[in-house]
Formats: structure tokens, C-alpha cells, sequence
């Protein structure tokens, strides 16, 4: 079980899944001492939710604990979403709409930083890419009932799979890894991680 320290820094590094971290800058980042943050840090890394490099930096160990990271995501939906009605309504009707059992949903871009944004980035990820344009038009007759402009986009596992083998290029789901909100599909979104790198 996570402290409340232990899930504030969890936050931080779910959030930024390619950046690199030290104490020091978690410890500011939160306004927490930094004994406090050290402690947690060391219990975090004991537990392999952190990783350590050789320059004492750390990273977020998305290979593992796939289902405690997916409940800290869960948490962050949540706390976003209570000041977010209307992105709220558009989850709800794309919930109720898309009838797949294993899918990844996820917000991305601008709009998870700032809130005020030109448009809302949509990303789901579906295993068959004989489904894509289908659901695409889905999404797409939602997003046109809001005055909030969605920019959907749908991709297939394969098709992800590509784009995190090119880390140095940007691209959709390389996008994701350091500014994204899951929606849905958490653990799916950490085993593709897990897989493809």
C-alpha cells in the first residue's frame, strides 16, 4: 500500500512516463522535505515502481506493478475529470457507443497541461485494424454533438507498436508518454509499453 507521499510522487512520474527525475526535483515539485521525498523515493525503488540509472536518476518502471500503476492513473482520471464536465459527457457517450472489450482510450496533448486549449486530442488504440475507420466515425459523429473541438484519432495495436519502435520520432503514441490522461485500457496501455521497448 502507496503512502499519500508515495502516491503524490507516483502522480508525477505516471505523468511523464520518458522523463528522468532527481530527488531534488521531485522534492520541489511537490513542496515536501526532501528527507520526506527520500524515504519514499528508496521504498518506491525497493518495490520496483521507480528505476535508478547509473547517474542516480530516476524513471518510472513501467514494466512492472501494471495494475497499481493503472489505479494511480484511475486516481488522476478522476481529479481531472471533476473540473472537466463537458469532457466528461463526450467519455460517457464514447463509452456507451464503442462496443469493444480490450481497447485503450486516452486524452493527450495541450489540453492536460493548460485545460484551455484549441482542440482536445482523443487517442484509442483497438486490436483490429479492420475496425479502425468504424470507430473512427463513431467518435467522430460524438465529437460533432459539443462545441469543444475533439481531434480523434484512431490507431491499431500493430500500428502502435511501429510507432513506439521509432522513439526519436514524433508521432501519436510517443506523444502520449509524457502528457496523457487514460481514460480506459491502463494496464493494456502499460503491456504495450512493457513490449514494445
Amino acid at each position: 500500500m502507496l503512502t499519500k507521499t508515495q502516491f503524490k510522487i507516483m502522480q508525477i512520474f505516471v505523468s511523464k512516463i520518458n522523463e528522468k527525475f532527481s530527488i531534488k526535483r521531485v522534492s520541489e515539485n511537490l513542496k515536501k522535505p526532501y528527507p520526506l521525498v527520500h524515504r519514499s523515493i528508496k521504498a518506491l525503488i525497493d518495490n520496483k515502481f521507480i528505476s535508478k540509472d547509473r547517474q542516480n536518476f530516476l524513471s518510472l518502471n513501467h514494466k512492472q506493478n501494471h495494475s497499481e500503476l493503472a489505479y494511480i492513473e484511475s486516481l488522476r482520471k478522476k481529479e481531472f475529470l471533476e473540473s472537466n464536465k463537458t469532457i466528461t459527457l463526450f467519455i460517457n457517450d464514447v463509452m456507451e457507443k464503442i462496443n469493444l472489450d480490450l481497447f485503450i482510450f486516452l486524452i493527450f496533448g495541450s489540453h492536460i497541461k493548460k485545460q484551455k486549449s484549441r482542440d482536445i486530442d482523443i487517442l484509442v488504440i483497438i486490436e483490429d485494424k479492420k475496425k479502425v475507420n468504424i470507430i473512427e466515425k463513431i467518435l467522430n459523429n460524438i465529437a460533432s454533438n459539443f462545441t469543444v473541438k475533439f481531434d480523434v484519432n484512431i490507431i491499431s495495436v500493430e500500428s502502435a507498436y511501429e510507432m513506439l519502435a521509432k522513439r526519436d520520432k514524433i508521432n501519436i503514441v510517443n506523444e502520449t508518454l509524457d502528457n496523457h490522461l487514460l481514460i480506459f485500457g491502463a494496464e493494456n496501455y502499460y503491456r504495450l509499453l512493457k513490449n514494445a521497448r
